[in-house]
């Protein structure tokens, strides 16, 4: 990620490294096009995809299986909320089809750190959603997890040399919103 990354105005590293359980004061404000441009890189952590292979994956349940288009992953912000796109395939569809996933997250001025909310099931065709509706919603979570937390280890390190970890994720409408912070020190010596 770090040759992606270095191209975005917004990121800025930090100078000096954060004591444990501490939270900047700045949020990072990443412009929805350049959390898209990031996603599709964090996508391929999330499905375990080597480096040059291909984006489609198949996933299998049951004797079921899903194409799922790990290329084709899209993120909208608007106020406290993301919306996953998670474009799919199976032979009962009618050709690709993208289901979206609301996930809803804090806001600047109503932070609510890592809490996140979405539907039990996602909108589309029954005989996608009746199968796939939550392994297609953890996918999509973990998603957004995983660029926070990428994004969260590019901006700076803690006092041990450690990458820092997103302490809250919000969105505004065309902002994604990521809080990096230091990790606290649960060890006996620390507290």
């Amino acid at each position: 990620m770090n040759e992606v990354v270095k191209n975005f105005g917004w990121l800025s590293h930090l100078r000096v490294p954060i004591a444990a359980g501490v939270v900047p004061k700045k949020l990072l404000r990443i412009p929805q096009s350049d959390a898209q441009v990031l996603l599709r890189a964090a996508v391929r952590r999330v499905a375990d995809l080597p480096v040059g292979s291909s984006a489609t994956v198949v996933w299998h349940d049951a004797g079921a299986e899903l194409l799922v288009f790990t290329d084709k992953i899209t993120i909208g912000c608007s106020s406290g909320l993301v919306t996953i796109g998670v474009t799919v395939q199976c032979d009962q569809t009618d050709g690709a089809i993208t289901l979206s996933v609301p996930i809803a997250v804090g806001t600047a001025k109503a932070p609510a750190g890592l809490v996140m909310h979405t539907f039990s099931r996602v909108a589309g065709p029954t005989v996608v959603t009746d199968r796939w509706s939550e392994a297609i919603t953890a996918f999509a979570w973990e998603a957004l997890l995983e660029l926070a937390s990428s994004i969260s280890a590019e901006v700076g390190k803690d006092t041990a040399g450690r990458p820092l970890v997103p302490g809250s994720i919000a969105a505004e409408p065309e902002v994604l919103l990521v809080q990096p912070m230091a990790r606290h020190d649960l060890s006996s010596k620390g507290g």
